[in-house]
This record gives structure tokens, sequence and C-alpha cells, in this order.
């Protein structure tokens, strides 16, 4: 299920502010670069158009940002030998090894903790 769009109404103090920062002041947990491609993409409008991540406001403009729904991942758990320091049933405390990456990310999809 996706959530409803985003909508803002740009006022006159609004007015003339680059698109991609207005919406990195407006909405947190992402960055400007990540609210830039949902621009690219189409995923916001300005009066219901795509535009430019430059795009300055105007008064009275409707903005709406649609999150897309996050791809799946494919990430699977991994038999890795790690040494235990200390383990219950709410705490787990490991020596973790030079070298070895804590998470997935680009370059390094495998062989994570």
């Amino acid at each position: 299920m996706t959530n409803p769009p985003l909508k803002f109404t740009i006022d006159e103090n609004s007015a003339s502010q680059r698109l991609d920062r207005f919406l990195k002041d407006r909405i947190s947990g992402y960055t400007r670069s990540h609210l830039q491609q949902l621009i690219i993409r189409g995923s916001v409008r300005v009066n219901s158009k795509s535009v430019k991540t430059g795009y300055k406001l105007r008064p009275d403009d409707c903005v709406s940002v649609d999150f897309p729904e996050p791809a799946p991942t494919n990430l699977a758990a991994e038999d890795i030998p790690l040494h235990i320091v200390f383990e219950d049933s709410a705490l787990i405390v490991i020596d973790k090894p030079a070298g070895l990456v804590v998470h997935p990310g680009a370059g390094n999809r495998t062989g994570t903790l």
C-alpha cells in the first residue's frame, strides 16, 4: 500500500527558494541529493508538472511529493564465524575483526556483519 503524497502550498516566505532546498527544509530523513533524485524521476511535481531540481518556487505553487515503494532487497543472512564475547536475551557483544564491514553498502553486498 502506498502512502498518499505530501502536499505543500507555497507562501510568500518560501517563494523564490529552490525546490530541492525547500523540500530538504520540510522533509526529515532524506538527503538533498535523494530529494533531487525524486524530482528528476518525476516523483515531485509542481502544479501537476515535472520540474527541475533548481525550480524557483512561486507564491501559490502546489508541490506534491510521491514517495515510491522501496525496492526489495536480496540480502540474506550468511554464516560468518564471529567471536562472541557476551550474549543474553537482550544483548550481544562481538569482537569484530578489523576489515569486517558492518552493514551492506555500495561495493559490499555480502560478507558483512
